[in-house]
């Protein structure tokens, strides 16, 4: 089914207000107001006001009975902007990478668990790896997923493993969980990490994750290529020089990576 075909009607109606809160912020606005203005009827305005009041996505004026934007949406907002800040920053490093090592080189940001990949840059040629725009990746197997994974909290990564590792025989995934623990702790250490095959048979990549100024990882950059361009005697060449270049970034966008014993 198309996207179209799926629909919330409540949280259409809130996004609605919402916007018609951006649109006219020169004042806050009555329930009155606003159920003329987005045609809601009155009573399913207030409760949704009411709860995107509680999160803090509008903000209630107790004496005036108005409502205005909330500072959740700063927070929001701001969360957005860094990503997109981050990528720019991010954009002459992830060409430097590439033009030196000539292989295709990846930006991608952790979003919910997932990686997305937002950027690239690769050689022309028609014989290459390519990896679209927006591709989701998971956290639990190829290099850009665990360079991110391995950085994480330890209660999120067992979180993530958990969710992640589904198999059928009970013996078989305590076997997968256990060995996915080692390689996050094997990138960890290293300060990146490393795939052969994972994600594509005969394609190997290395990552290193890219953090804000709270330590978190946000961003991660990789190569990834053919096993006849990245063999696995060449694999630690590339991973300590995607670490150097995500420790760049991350110190271009005023981050602040964890400390933590790394290998050569």
């Amino acid at each position: 089914m198309a996207a179209e075909g799926y629909r919330v009607p409540a949280l259409e109606h809130a996004i609605r207000l919402l916007r018609f809160l951006k649109e006219r912020n020169h004042r806050p606005w009555g329930v009155s107001e606003l159920s003329r203005g987005v045609q809601v009827n009155k009573s399913t305005c207030f409760t949704i006001l009411r709860t995107l009041e509680r999160h803090a996505l509008v903000a209630y004026d107790q004496v005036t009975k108005k409502y205005s934007l909330g500072t959740a949406l700063i927070e929001l907002g701001g969360a957005v902007a860094a990503a997109a800040s981050g990528a720019v920053v991010a954009k002459p490093f992830l060409v430097d990478l590439f033009e030196e090592m000539r292989l295709t080189s990846l930006l991608g940001r952790l979003v919910q668990d997932k990686v997305v990949v937002i950027d690239k840059a690769e050689v022309l040629d028609d014989f290459r790896v390519t990896v679209p725009l927006g591709q989701v990746l998971p956290l639990v197997s190829g290099a850009m997923g665990r360079s991110l994974l391995c950085r994480m909290r330890e209660s999120d990564i067992e979180r993530v493993l958990r969710a992640e590792i589904v198999l059928g025989q009970r013996g078989r995934r305590g076997s997968v969980l256990a060995r996915v623990r080692r390689e996050v702790e094997e990138a960890k250490r290293r300060g990146y990490a490393a795939s052969l095959g994972e994600i594509q048979a005969g394609i190997n990549s290395v990552a290193a994750a890219i953090f804000d100024h709270q330590g978190h990882p946000v961003l991660t950059i990789g190569l990834v290529g053919f096993g006849s361009a990245m063999p696995p005697r060449r694999l630690p060449r590339y991973g300590r020089k995607v670490r150097e270049v995500a420790s760049l970034i991350t110190h271009a966008m005023g981050g602040a990576e964890p400390t933590s014993p790394l290998s050569t």
